[in-house]
């Protein structure tokens, strides 16, 4: 028993260093109820702790017995068990006392004493203790879950009776057959667990129970005797898990608050920024206005149509019924309006055309003047002169290209 306590704190300090190199749960694991059933049964080595056995030799105290139980796992951390223990117990007794489990036929040897006693009678029972325990994954609850964990940690705590049926009773405190010796129990369980494979893990088991100070009739009228006695047992088992097995994992849901935040913040300045471009967007639109009725009388007709004297310096293509520009369309506007200011004794010719196979006349007529319209505020915008840019639109082929165009020519040209 003792080289067993010892195994079980070195594992404990072992289990401690394993759980210091893991990192924090990364998810919570929810289960269904049909996963995780297991079976478990072994072999134990018992000991009662009573008042008087403390005179008897470790060794010669020692009893055998055997473990059943079934449960399951609800997570990777917590699960419940339900135990039945079945153990033989000795120990000791006064000659005077009025202990339960006496036989007299038989007496302990001095030689076997720590104090060499010889009016110590030899006390045997057989108990049983059936109980339910709730279990914690050491491993799984401080560190990181694991399935395919090789070794593990088990703490159960739980409660139940220890009872034996009387059969062990000396013969005249139970002529009658009514005394019956039961008393609940509260129970500590440590178990090391070692994976042997999916099915199946083996067991070092600790055990540690607390019941009624007279279960075993030896009561010493003193305060310090009258907390009660202790049952433990030390012992291997074989654990069998059933299908099906494994868990349901769920991501655990992070706080995004700071990012939204963040994200929000971003939306602010670029929906400010919108604001002041459509603010700067109206100002343009006024002073196209005011300078279109200004060149409103001035004369058009030496503009209209030079081609053989005219040369290409940009092209925008747009998608079916689109007249808004996209960010291609406006940088080869930033490089056209370049050139125009560049030349400022030409004129430009701004074109817009739309494709006559798609949509209605009508709808194809607003179409080509809104893409060249849009064209040509965007020149403003970079600062060209309005006075050179004329525009025009064409419902005719366009060669080379799609017939959803804007073509600026440079007009006068050598």
């Amino acid at each position: 028993m003792k080289r067993f306590i010892l195994l079980s704190l070195v594992l404990a300090f072992v289990s401690i260093q394993l759980l210091a190199n893991e990192s924090e749960n990364s998810h919570i694991v929810y289960e269904k109820g049909k996963r995780n059933w297991f079976i478990e049964g072994g072999a134990n080595t018992n000991l009662y702790l009573g008042q008087e056995d403390k005179q008897i030799n470790f060794l010669n105290r020692l009893g055998w017995g055997g473990s059943f139980n079934f449960g399951k796992w609800f997570t990777p951390c917590v699960g419940f068990k339900m135990e039945l223990n079945a153990a033989e117990y000795f120990g000791s007794a006064f000659n005077s006392s009025d202990a339960n489990f006496v036989k007299h036929n038989k007496k302990w040897d001095s030689q076997y004493t720590q104090n060499n006693l010889n009016n110590l009678q030899f006390q045997q029972f057989f108990a049983f203790n059936p109980n339910i325990d709730v279990m914690f994954s050491l491993f799984n609850s401080l560190g990181k879950a694991k399935e395919k964990r090789v070794f593990d940690m088990i703490l159960s705590i739980g409660g139940g009776v220890l009872v034996n049926n009387g059969a062990n009773v000396e013969y005249a405190l139970n002529k009658d057959k009514s005394r019956i010796i039961l008393s609940p129990t509260f129970n500590l369980g440590l178990q090391g667990k070692f994976r042997l494979s999916k099915q199946v893990d083996l067991n070092i088991d600790y055990r540690v129970g607390y019941v009624s100070n007279s279960f075993d009739g030896q009561t010493t009228w003193t305060s310090i005797y009258q907390l009660g006695d202790l049952i433990s047992s030390a012992g291997i088992s074989l654990t069998y898990k059933f299908k099906p097995r494994g868990y349901a994992k769920c991501k655990v849901v992070e706080d995004k608050t700071s990012e939204l935040e963040y994200y929000k913040g971003l939306y602010n300045s670029a929906k400010q920024e919108n604001d002041s471009l459509a603010r700067a967007n109206r100002t343009l639109k006024e002073s196209n206005t005011e300078l279109a009725s200004k060149l409103s009388t001035q004369p058009q007709v030496e503009y209209i149509k030079k081609e053989s004297n005219s040369k290409i310096i940009a092209i925008l293509e747009y998608k079916i019924g689109v007249s808004e520009l996209n960010k291609e369309n406006r940088t080869k506007l930033k490089v056209a309006a370049d050139i125009i200011k560049a030349n400022p004794e030409y004129t430009f010719e701004v074109c817009g055309y739309a494709d006559n196979e798609t949509g209605s006349k009508d709808i194809n007529i607003r179409l080509r003047n809104a893409r060249a319209n849009r064209a040509i505020d965007q020149l403003l915008h970079y600062g060209v002169n309005r006075n050179q840019l004329f525009k025009s639109t064409n419902d005719g082929e366009l060669p080379g290209t799609s017939t959803r165009a804007i073509i600026i020519r440079q007009l006068d040209c050598e």
